[in-house]
């Protein structure tokens, strides 16, 4: 590996040329056809522009791209390429832009300078006053790194510097070091996880992970997710903290105290809050939007208008950003009244001070079409201001039980039949009934590795939609519904996409969160 060092700053800066990737750009005389070849090359892995280059992975160029190259070059050198350097193990590039600052010692005639300028074929871009000087290669010029280190051996020349672009990187962000982050297949799925890679697929997730890297955020606290459900240990260490919690209300028993009712094995509300917001605190399991806070609503006795309008004005009120329902009618037909109907559009349009909150709803568990009357309707998951939710496994098929219809928006992985659990919070302690005590929650412990249903699915999505609105704070509720849909990924066979790219089964297809947030760079 061909390493050049060099005087940089205040000290000297160490470089290794890549053996991996080449640098390219098309230069200002390209005309179109030359152009439209470029934007056939392949993108690179990490960053897709520094300095105005783009990275090309030489290891991965097709024949056929590297004939397209040979071809741009041999139409009028078209084509500019620059080396990429290293600076240690990190894989981290450094792309010289092509300028070299030049700062020349008080001793070096004009003449000199001229002479010293010429020789190195170099043009000026700016004088910083007598003595320094922006650079700029030239098509005569050797390689700007070899260059300035070419200029630092003459007397005459203080400081020869390369500008070198490389990636940035927001302080402060990390991704989560919790110790159950490698079982959540759902947010990245390596193809083998608990042991076994029997029962996944690899890239079968919601793309989380990579949105986190992508956006350098989990999520901003003044985004708030109001899940509404049966009840929440607001006490586990991945839901509580301070500042986390925000307007907890218990339309149950009219408090505001949400907690489970153990012997009605209110285990359901813990598991979709830890999937949705669960804290990044160095242990046990992440949400989607860990950054985000929790608005837990636990529900009232039955789904009257009276309990609909109550739970949907609270959260409306009390400033939810994104409101996660994975709950619906016990009857296969279930029409909304107006009353309901009207206080789910109200949340949805005049919610987060008019820009409407997101509204998600599961579709449902029961593997029938959520809008088929007679036999089945859902009027929740059918609201036109909602987005509806089926469920896809680790292999990215449907889940067996997901229901599903022409109003699903998209699908996200939970569990299914060939495929495994999702891994959240559950509600932790014992409880005694009839002198006997058992273990509260779904499972053993302080978590679950069998959640799952549009259940899960549900919370992922809701997550995923704080994550954006994180992002993008200004977005509409249908503006986010909107940049899931055209962003999520089509899994299944392709026939099942109608003209308008919908699928009954998956909607628009899965859940793409780093898509998404790519979307709103857009």
């Amino acid at each position: 590996m061909s390493k050049i060092s060099l005087k940089y700053g205040e000290g000297v800066l160490d470089l290794t040329k890549s053996e991996k990737t080449i640098a390219v750009k098309l230069t200002p005389e390209a005309d179109a056809a030359a152009r439209a070849s470029f934007g056939a090359l392949p993108s690179p892995r990490g960053p897709e522009a520094l300095g105005g280059f783009r990275l090309i992975d030489v290891e991965s160029l097709p024949a056929r791209t590297k004939d397209t190259l040979d071809r741009l070059r041999a139409r009028g050198a078209l084509v500019t390429r620059t080396q990429v350097y290293e600076t240690s193990d990190d894989g981290v590039p450094f792309v010289p832009t092509g300028q070299i600052y030049l700062e020349f010692d008080e001793t070096a005639t004009d003449d000199e300078l001229q002479q010293i300028i010429d020789e190195h074929r170099l043009e000026i871009v700016e004088a910083r006053g007598a003595r320094e000087f922006i650079l700029q290669v030239t098509s005569s010029t050797a390689d700007p790194v070899e260059t300035a280190t070419a200029l630092q051996q003459s007397k005459a020349v203080k400081v020869a510097e390369p500008d070198l672009a490389t990636p940035g990187v927001l302080k402060g962000f990390a991704l989560p070091a919790d110790d159950l982050l490698r079982e959540q297949w759902h947010l990245r799925n390596t193809g083998k996880h608990r042991g076994t890679p029997v029962g996944f697929k690899q890239g079968a997730d919601a793309r989380v992970i990579d949105a986190w890297e992508h956006a350098r955020t989990l999520g901003s606290p003044d985004v708030v997710v109001a899940v509404i459900d049966d009840g929440f240990d607001l006490e586990h260490l991945d839901l509580c903290g301070p500042g986390k919690i925000v307007a907890p209300a218990d339309f149950s028993r009219n408090g505001h105290h949400p907690v489970p009712d153990p012997l009605g094995g209110d285990w359901h509300g813990t598991a979709c809050a830890g999937v949705a917001v669960g804290n990044a605190n160095g242990s046990g399991v992440v949400g989607a939007a860990p950054g985000c806070r929790l608005m837990p609503v636990r529900w009232g006795p039955d789904l009257s208008d009276t309990q609909i309008e109550k739970w949907f004005g609270w959260v409306t009120a009390q400033g939810a950003s994104v409101v996660s329902c994975s709950w619906g009618a016990a009857a296969k037909v279930f029409p909304l009244s107006t009353r309901a109907r009207r206080a789910i559009a109200r949340c949805a349009r005049r919610g987060r001070g008019g820009l409407g909150c997101v509204i998600v709803f599961a579709a449902g568990n029961e593997n029938h079409n959520i809008n088929d009357p007679p036999r089945s309707l859902d009027g929740f998951a059918t609201h036109p201001d909602v987005i509806a939710v089926a469920a896809c496994n680790s292999r990215d098929e449907k889940s067996s039980y997901s229901n599903y219809g022409r109003e699903i928006s998209v699908c996200a992985p939970s569990s299914g039949a060939g495929g495994w659990g999702i891994t959240t919070t559950d509600v932790r302690g014992r409880f005694q009934r009839n002198g006997v005590w058992f273990e509260a929650g779904y499972s053993p412990g302080d978590y679950t590795h069998d959640f799952g249903g549009t259940s899960s699915a549900c919370p992922l999505v809701a997550g995923i939609c704080a994550l954006l609105l994180s992002i993008k704070p200004q977005m509409t509720a249908r503006q986010v519904r909107d940049v899931i849909q055209r962003s999520a990924r089509r899994i299944g066979d392709p026939k099942l996409y109608s003209e308008n790219e919908r699928s009954v089964y998956y909607g628009h297809g899965c859940i793409d969160a780093l898509n998404a947030v790519k979307a709103l760079e857009a």
